[in-house]
């Protein structure tokens, strides 16, 4: 029988996709089932992208579709407090069920995952935990961990699972035991060193598994930490600097570099720093990632030396209120800060320093806490435990104008340096025991008017 051209084509096109599958835009479905729903959604981050649940208020169900084209795993934040890693294919479910009642841990799957899904979350899979002490010796460890790890996949191999999932599972169990690798404590730095390097892996295909990420981040800051020369903290754009070179110098895979490179910079973007936003631009790969940093950077030019400061009103420690308004006329040095924060309260003491220093100067020095609203009162007596001085308010959850100075993610400590007009002279000033900013402080002060 012959067949009309365009049934002919139609039949070709129908048997190819039976064949080899349509290649399109592809998803998995997690779908959420809550009991005694409190309003708190359920998160789900895969790779460095970070998305809400919508949960109807009244049934506690809500599901999310997730543009996947493999297998991959995911973290889902389940509660406050907890994570699950959950595993997703194109084209199949899962389904999370739960209470949200204090006390209740429980969590079950159904759908065509649960079963793997369980076999990650189970509590007496074999593994180590904790710090571990290299007493015999990091060779003696080492061999330990190869064998914890050939029972693990051992175990792996004697179930019925895909060979997709086996193949992924085993390149987990494989990062684990490197991540647990970073934990170890020896005297023999050198040799750690020598061992750890001799099997890190630079492989993009492991960038699906949320522990490979946090092996490339923890590794590169042990690199750091054992290349640093000096005993102080490293922050800002040192560490920044550090961690660059760490990571130019010991990793090539282009998506494991943009990993790390996005990691690193990507809180920069509203400082306006070019050599970081070129070399952001050059090895971050991920688009969505790149949009967000472009917004970022535009962000910085509102914040630029001679814009106006936002304008706020925010309550004081005594219940008062302070607005921008009131302090101007004299230059303005805003602390950032939170009572969780231990960087931030190390800077105190040099901070209370300068308002000696300065005292009776037309200088004004405001810090500003962001915990939230419900630590006020451990606000409150972290300022008369620390004997805090200056003006003290409180950002009272006002995350809106905190995102004008922290676009991308809240990083404290920070410092801003306003004029008499309240005008930013610097949105990234030194911080107090940094001697450059005392005379920073002067040299503003001297000026003729």
């Amino acid at each position: 029988m012959k067949m009309k051209p365009l049934k002919y084509i139609l039949w070709i096109f129908c048997f190819s996709l039976a064949l080899y599958g349509c290649k399109g835009k592809q998803t998995a479905t997690l779908s959420f089932d809550i009991r005694d729903y409190n309003g708190t959604a359920p998160r789900v981050k895969i790779g460095v992208a970070d998305r809400p649940v919508a949960i109807d208020s009244v049934t506690g169900q809500g599901s999310i579709e997730l543009d996947i084209q493999s297998p991959v795993y995911a973290t889902v934040n389940a509660r406050k407090f907890e994570s699950k890693l959950v595993y997703l294919e194109p084209g199949k479910d899962l389904k999370l069920s739960y209470s949200m009642k204090p006390g209740e841990k429980e969590i079950r799957y159904s759908g065509s995952l649960a079963k793997e899904t369980e076999f990650l979350n189970q509590i007496n899979f074999y593994s180590r935990g904790g710090v571990q002490v290299a007493t015999g010796g990091i060779q003696a460890y080492v061999n330990t961990s190869d064998s914890i790890l050939m029972v693990n996949r051992q175990k792996l191999e004697g179930t019925s699972f895909s060979k997709d999932f086996k193949q992924l599972e085993h390149k987990r169990l494989q990062t684990n035991s490197l991540l647990q690798l970073l934990r170890v404590f020896t005297r023999d730095t050198a040799l750690y060193l020598q061992t750890v390097r001799e099997r890190v892996i630079d492989d993009s295909t492991f960038m699906v598994i949320p522990a490979y990420r946090e092996f490339l981040d923890q590794y590169i800051r042990l690199l750091v930490r054992m290349k640093n020369d000096t005993k102080r903290l490293l922050e800002g754009t040192e560490l920044a600097d550090r961690r660059l070179e760490s990571i130019f110098e010991n990793m090539k895979d282009p998506a494991v570099l943009s990993y790390l490179v996005d990691i690193t910079l990507f809180h920069f973007g509203a400082d306006g720093i070019e050599r970081y936003n070129n070399l952001y631009r050059q090895y971050v790969q991920d688009p969505e990632r790149l949009a967000l940093f472009a917004k970022a950077c535009k962000q910085a030019e509102k914040i630029a030396p001679g814009q106006p400061c936002p304008d706020f009103s925010f309550q004081d420690n005594k219940g008062e209120t302070v607005t921008l308004a009131d302090l101007k006329g004299k230059f303005v040095y805003i602390d950032m800060w939170a009572t969780w924060c231990g960087p931030c309260k190390g800077e105190m003491p040099s901070l209370l320093d300068l308002e000696k220093r300065f005292e009776g100067k037309d200088i004004l020095f405001v810090s500003l806490s962001v915990d939230k609203n419900k630590d006020i009162e451990l606000w409150k007596q972290t300022i008369e435990k620390m004997g805090l001085g200056g003006i003290q308010l409180h950002l009272g959850e006002n995350w809106a104008w905190l995102k004008n100075f922290m676009p991308a993610s809240m990083s404290v400590p920070r410092f801003v340096l306003l004029d008499r007009e309240g005008k930013i002279i610097d949105a990234n000033m030194s911080r107090p025991s940094d001697k450059a900013t005392a005379e920073k402080f002067h040299e503003l002060l001297n000026a003729k008017n």
